[in-house]
């Protein structure tokens, strides 16, 4: 074997160690549970379908002799993702000899490459994809695939059936569109290429339609999805069985009737929020570099609180530096290639056109421009290495070239231990089993979105747990074919509409009263929908969705248990609160009316019994802020078991519900809290000052509000001395934060020290000169004395 092909193969097992060791031992949250469930049973997922991804993901929860169904398709993720990396670094190596490079040692080459390589290995938004059932990787597979054979077609173009390459590059590009379609965003690297090496396969006419039947026999994987959609499979999104279905489901109109392409220029939210918070912070974060340090805050993609995001200067500085080197070098190539990164990232920013705020960060979305950065990396280094070779000795070169390796090195252990490391993770599994163990037998279950609806298909498609339990997906509610699903798939749905009253369902206005009364429940509607005028008052009407949770709750009449899943918000519940009762991770619904309430026998059965908390607590196992919030759920429902037991005067209980949420779940500041304030309620003061000192672990920089919390909290603890020291903490981080000076001076009073309680409320009134009732309390302390 060459030593070119060495250190390809060299770095193609690093890679595959790495995912193999890391990879998801069962289904993931977002689509990855409708992915390994489709594979599974040849089913159709969301638009516009993977069905290439699908077809191999069935031959692989097939015919590979090991692991379970999940482990299985997860793994087509590790092998394409390692062939991806490899694929890359031939393609740099391959650059870097076009250049040319007198003078340096051909090995210069192979760092370059295995370093470009490797930093895409290891990069966040890559390394993620390749370790569960996502499209992403095997997209970047045949991305890399297709524009290392387009290198290869530049050198070979002049000999005998080189245009061959061309005809299966064609092929390839169809192929590619049946798993995702960011491959299609290579074609202008490659027509760039073409037109810079050898025009005439682009004025051959034969030549581009026997490409363009290559083409559509590639994409032709799409037959699979109409055909399967016809033979009613138990996941059928959109059931493309018809040629009007088909045309839609490939146009996505499940996602709103608006062009994409037409789209883009109707601005969804602001360049800063679609360039920055997005693009600029998802490409800083790939590269975790900690010198020098430079910090920047940008927003999270759901609009939450910003947060601080290291720029890799050194990385970042490397990428352009290999961009400034190429493009001196070998301009023609360094067009073609900056092409691919403008296509993958800064045009796809524009053409996404993404609103915000989003569902969840969508990093994953520009993985084709971290991996043309990472190319360039690569390209940096020969540069460097180059200009190394020219002043120094040979025998510099080998630890200096060494040196490089120091970058994904260190991607590696900065994502390694903060992110990507999945092996345990059995969290989605575990909160998918849980909701399905919540219902009793034929229950009906609503949920909200993805994180609370794919796992649970997963479940019960490919595991074969509780498929008695009919999942309602409420976001899907609204659409023609999944209520005729619902209606006709088992376990089925009561319903009791024909195909032409379900195809002419549509938003109502709901009563001026707002009244309602339905199978024996009489209650006052609240959420739905508002559109707003712009004269006259706000009109509130019912969504399709509202309208079917309306007819299923009547159709059935009682007969099966209703359920709605803790994730689904109050608008969605219609105003139904007070019908609903809590049994732990779902909310049943029932004849009689109240506030708040809960099944307490249920709800510990299934908390203390029946639910699986694998790896909640285990610090290993990575948990991102989809997930943490996903979890407040547990915390919840053990909090309003608690506060059950306390309000029927069980404060036993109680306190040995918060003992176990503390063994079980991650509590949080907002649990410990809580927990704190009901182990007082309850008579133990030893547990509230254990909850309070596990507060202080977490608060780490904390806020006025929450320093000022647990001064209140010491208060009640009779730990006076701490409540200053926490009142203190408070007004050092806001000087001018008025609950802290107050609480602060009220202890001094009390502890007979009037003069610094005086001072204290002084300090204060320098930020509230106009504040009268702080003067007067200013007085009063004075007049004390």
């Amino acid at each position: 074997m060459k030593p070119k092909d060495l250190v390809g193969v060299s770095v193609f097992l690093v890679a595959f160690g790495v995912y193999l060791k890391t990879m998801a031992p069962t289904v993931s949250f977002w689509d990855c549970g409708e992915f390994i469930a489709t594979s599974h049973i040849l089913g159709v997922p969301h638009p516009p379908g993977a069905p290439l991804f699908i077809l191999v993901g069935r031959v692989f929860s097939m015919l590979l002799p090991i692991w379970d169904v999940a482990r299985r398709v997860n793994f087509i993720s590790v092998v394409a993702s390692s062939l991806a990396v490899m694929l890359l670094y031939f393609v740099i190596v391959r650059l870097i000899r076009r250049i040319g490079t007198e003078g340096t040692p051909e090995w210069c080459c192979y760092v370059a490459g295995a370093v470009g390589a490797l930093s895409l290995a290891f990069s966040y938004a890559f390394w993620f994809n390749a370790v569960e059932a996502e499209v992403y990787a095997s997209s970047m597979f045949l991305t890399m695939l297709s524009l290392w054979l387009s290198l290869l077609w530049t050198e070979r173009h002049d000999r005998p059936h080189a245009d061959r390459l061309l005809l299966f590059l064609a092929y390839l590009i169809g192929l590619a569109g049946g798993v995702h379609l960011l491959c299609w965003l290579t074609v202008p690297t490659l027509f760039l290429l073409i037109w810079s090496t050898d025009r005439r396969p682009l004025k051959d006419w034969r030549l581009l339609g026997a490409g363009l039947l290559l083409f559509i026999l590639g994409y032709s994987t799409y037959l699979a999805i109409f055909i399967r959609a016809g033979l009613d499979p138990a996941i059928n999104e959109n059931d493309p069985s018809t040629v009007h279905n088909f045309i839609q489901f490939l146009q996505r109109k499940q996602y709103g009737s608006e062009s994409m392409l037409l789209g883009m220029f109707h601005r969804k939210a602001s360049f800063s929020y679609q360039f920055g918070d997005m693009f600029l912070k998802y490409i800083f974060e790939q590269f975790p570099f900690p010198v020098p340090r430079w910090t920047v805050e940008f927003r999270a993609a759901d609009g939450s609180s910003p947060y601080p995001v290291l720029v890799p200067l050194i990385p970042l500085l490397l990428a352009v530096f290999g961009m400034y080197y190429h493009a001196r070098r070998n301009p023609r190539d360094f067009l073609a290639f900056f092409t691919f990164f403008l296509t993958t990232g800064v045009l796809l920013v524009l053409y996404l056109n993404m609103p915000q705020p989003q569902p969840r960060e969508r990093f994953y979305v520009f993985v084709g421009a971290v991996a043309a950065l990472s190319l360039y990396m690569g390209m940096g280094v020969i540069g460097l290495l180059e200009m190394f070779s020219k002043e120094a000795k040979k025998g510099v070169l080998i630890p200096i070239s060494a040196c490089f390796f120091v970058l994904p090195v260190n991607f590696f252990f900065a994502h390694y231990r903060t992110h990507i490391n999945r092996s345990g993770n059995y969290i989605p599994y575990d909160y998918a089993y849980n909701l399905l163990v919540s219902c009793e037998p034929g229950g009906i279950l609503f949920t909200n979105g993805d994180n609370d609806t794919f796992p649970l298909w997963f479940l019960q498609e490919v595991e074969g747990i509780r498929k008695d339990v009919r999942v309602v997906n409420l976001s899907l509610l609204n659409t023609p074919w999944y209520i005729k699903q619902l209606r006709d798939y088992e376990p089925k749905v009561p319903i009791n509409l024909s195909d032409r009253q379900i195809d002419r369902l549509e938003p109502r206005v709901w009563p001026e009263d707002g009244k309602m009364e339905l199978a024996g429940l009489s209650w006052e509607l609240k959420g739905c929908a508002v559109y707003r005028p712009p004269y006259g008052k706000p009109i509130h009407f019912f969504r399709v969705q509202d309208l079917m949770v309306l007819r299923i709750i009547q159709q059935n009449n009682w007969k099966r248990p209703i359920y709605f899943a803790v994730t689904v918000s109050e608008d969605n519940k219609i105003g139904l609160q007070d019908y609903l009762v809590m049994e732990g991770m779902v909310y049943r619904l029932v004849r009689t009316k109240g506030k708040n309430r809960v099944n307490i026998a249920k709800m510990r059965k299934n908390l203390f019994e029946k639910y699986r908390y694998r790896g909640v607590k285990d610090p290993k196992v990575y948990k991102d802020k989809d997930t943490i919030r996903l979890l407040g759920n547990y915390r919840a429902a053990f909090v309003q078991l608690a506060y059950a037991y306390l309000q029927n005067g069980k404060k036993e209980e109680a306190l040995e519900t918060l003992r176990r949420a503390d063994e079980q779940i991650l509590m949080g500041w907002w649990g410990y809290y809580t927990a704190a304030q009901i182990a007082l309620t309850a008579g133990s003061e030893e547990d509230g000052r254990k909850y309070l000192d596990k507060l202080v672990e977490l608060m780490g920089e904390g806020s006025p509000d929450m320093w000022t919390s647990l001064a209140y909290l010491s208060e009640e603890l009779g730990d006076t001395a701490r409540a200053m020291e926490f009142y203190r903490r408070a007004i050092q981080m806001d000087p001018s934060y008025p609950q802290a000076y107050l609480g602060l001076a009220e202890i001094l009073e009390r502890r007979g020290k009037t003069q610094e309680a005086v001072e204290a409320l002084k300090e204060l009134a320098r930020y509230r000169p106009e504040d009268t009732t702080l003067r007067k309390l200013i007085l009063r302390l004075k007049g004390a004395r």
